[in-house]
């Protein structure tokens, strides 16, 4: 019992660390879905402006295929 009486505020600082870790995990997975989703809509509306023959299809190609 005597180490945890000298260690308690080392352990109480590991634990904010790691919980402060784990919440930041936690934003970034809600902004990777949140960049999904923008990517899903940004999609859905480049093929409906094609389809209407308002933007041409140069303009829709990715980035990596040139």
């Amino acid at each position: 019992m005597d180490i945890f009486k000298k260690h308690t505020d080392t352990i109480a600082i590991i634990a904010a660390i790691l919980t402060s870790v784990l919440w930041m995990n936690g934003k970034f997975n809600e902004m990777d879905q949140r960049f999904y989703e923008i990517d899903k809509e940004l999609s859905i509306v480049k093929t409906v402006l094609i389809l209407k023959n308002i933007m041409p299809i140069e303009l829709a190609s990715h980035e990596g295929e040139k």
